[in-house]
């Protein structure tokens, strides 16, 4: 198996599943030939598979080196600096900046693609890499034009790297809960407070959201009055900000992404967008980090599964390599097909992204304004807008949550060695376990996905799915009606979840999972239809065993009620 990081998946998805006419006409107009761009995408997706191919050489080995905290200085391993210092000599930084500022204006597909491979090759660097291109986007949204040119130049030449503040001791997932303070003096914005779990703290660039002390007491405890503010540790004239990293965190895995405790001291900052909305703000950040999580899982994912099954290939146990013996055997093919589900559900979403992107920049123009379609265009920009929030947790949940069990399954594979502390596997394992917490936990995003499907998006998703596959029907029957029964076995359990949102709740992940099955197998029979045979045989597959057990969970649903949390609480001794 080749190492191939711009590998078959990718260049499938950009090839078949992708309306790029469309997508240039409106992001772009009618002057720019697709076909020269999406050669362009190609090639720069070529380039970075090449980079990250001498990334993962140059960090085998070096796992364990941990990021140090020297003199207030932040100090992240030597891989790690060689790996970001090999994307910053190729311009591969901030792919999705816009041309305006000499970026490349990236769709976010590509983005993720370009994720995907720097977490294959070194899943910490790609936590500095993300945060990279993240924290420059929200500057170029909601920064003024001083600020832009102040910075982004910065960013895109990989002089400066940033980072997002968000979590506190009693503010996790629950953001209402902030502390840290911005005030207003003498026309200055100032910051005070602390913010824990800040990865790639040591950064030169912190995006800072924070409670403004004008509405402070009425605010506490809600999103409402938080600021995004951008926080330099070095102030434009050249002095050090208020700004100091007290701790750097041992963590279980990522040990060369610096995970960070910041002190805010008075520290002068900027803001961004408009004062006391900065939740909404930093949202597009969240978002899009945790489409970047969902790329950064698989291709932990997908490293874990290659070393997997070269050992099994290699490894000779009763006359024969293990990848023979049908246990085996099975667990790998589990393993690569989860894979290329996760990325089936995120490459949909990212495309979906991308095209929702461009109808909203088309839609503000002149042109968009005259055209006669325009009611029809923005009737259809609020419908991807639903589904890509409805989309965007399940992402994340999927991709995460199949990361943790591929790379077990690939310690499993290999056995007592998997298990030794210098194989790859147990690395791999470690570093995929974070994926299921940050950006919020899976639970919290199974939470986010069943409000969307309150507000009506879950009937969405299901309708288009059938839509989309009806035009299959007569080409493969079989799975095609396995899914439309999917769906039938959602709708006939929806029932039991109206009116208690506590069950509701608890049916949470089996419902995302349920709902996950039907988009995923249609996804795959959509590029088997397109595909070769391989591609439509592993669509049949995952339909023959993934519908069933949307069968098996829309029985549960049905017949349960909320009395289990009391059996929880009997079982906890909580009263």
């Amino acid at each position: 198996m080749g190492k191939d990081f711009y590998h078959s998946d990718m260049q499938f998805f950009v090839d078949q599943r992708v309306d790029w006419a469309r997508y240039v006409r409106l992001k772009r107009g009618p002057e720019v030939n697709p076909g020269e761009e999406v050669a362009t995408y190609r090639a720069i997706l070529r380039s970075i598979g090449e980079v990250c191919e001498a990334i993962e050489s140059d960090s085998h080995g070096h796992w364990y080196d941990e990021v140090r905290l020297e003199g207030g200085t932040v100090v992240v391993p030597p891989h790690i600096a060689a790996g970001y210092k090999r994307l910053q000599d190729a311009g591969l930084l901030c792919l999705t900046l816009s041309p305006e500022f000499g970026g490349y204006g990236l769709p976010l597909l590509l983005n993720c693609f370009y994720l995907e491979m720097v977490a294959r090759a070194d899943a910490s660097l790609m936590t500095i890499i993300g945060l990279h291109g993240g924290v420059a986007q929200d500057i170029e949204k909601y920064g003024t034009d001083e600020l832009r040119r102040r910075y982004l130049p910065r960013f895109l030449s990989g002089e400066l790297q940033g980072a997002m503040d968000l979590t506190e001791p009693q503010a996790g997932s629950d953001l209402g809960g902030i502390a840290t303070r911005v005030s207003e003096e003498n026309g200055r914005f100032v910051i005070d407070g602390e913010k824990i779990f800040i990865t790639n703290g040591g950064a030169a660039i912190h995006l800072v959201l924070a409670r403004d002390a004008a509405t402070y007491d009425q605010s506490k405890g809600t999103t409402s009055g938080l600021s995004l503010m951008l926080c330099p540790r070095t102030l434009p004239n050249g002095h050090p900000n208020g700004i100091k990293v007290v701790r750097v965190e041992k963590k279980l895995g990522i040990h060369g992404s610096p995970t960070c405790v910041i002190d805010f001291d008075h520290a002068e900052a900027f803001l961004l967008g408009t004062r006391g909305q900065g939740f909404r703000a930093m949202l597009d950040l969240m978002n899009n980090a945790r489409l970047g999580v969902a790329a950064q899982a698989i291709g932990i994912a997908e490293s874990a599964f290659r070393e997997a099954f070269e050992f099994a290939r290699a490894r000779v146990q009763f006359d024969q390599p293990i990848v023979h013996q049908p246990l085996v055997k099975s667990m790998l093919g589990h393993m690569r097909l989860n894979i290329q589900a996760a990325r089936a559900l995120l490459y949909r979403t990212s495309a979906l992204v991308d095209m929702t992107d461009a109808l909203r920049a088309y839609l503000t123009t002149e042109r968009g304004q005259a055209d006669p379609q325009h009611t029809d265009l923005q009737a259809e920009l609020d419908h991807k807008l639903q589904l890509v929030r409805f989309f965007t947790p399940l992402c994340k949940y999927y991709a995460t949550e199949l990361s943790n069990h591929v790379t077990r399954q690939g310690i499993q594979v290999c056995g007592g060695i998997g298990y030794m502390a210098e194989t790859v596997l147990g690395h791999r394992h470690a570093d995929s376990i974070i994926t299921t917490i940050y950006e919020g936990t899976s639970e919290i995003q199974a939470s986010f996905a069943l409000k969307e499907m309150s507000k009506g998006a879950l009937f969405t998703a299901l309708e288009d799915v059938r839509a989309e596959l009806l035009p299959l029907l007569e080409r493969h029957e079989q799975p095609v009606q396995l899914v439309f029964t999917g769906i039938g076995w959602i709708n006939s359990c929806l029932g039991a979840l109206t009116g208690d949102p506590q069950y509701a709740l608890l049916n949470a992940k089996r419902l995302c999972e349920m709902v996950i099955d039907v988009v995923v197998a249609a996804e795959l029979l959509l590029q088997g239809d397109v595909g070769d045979e391989a591609r439509r045989q592993l669509a049949r597959s995952f339909a023959n065993l993934n519908i069933p057990v949307v069968e098996l969970n829309a029985r549960r649903v049905a017949a349960g009620d909320s009395s289990r949390l009391k059996d929880y609480d009997r079982i906890l001794g909580l009263g």
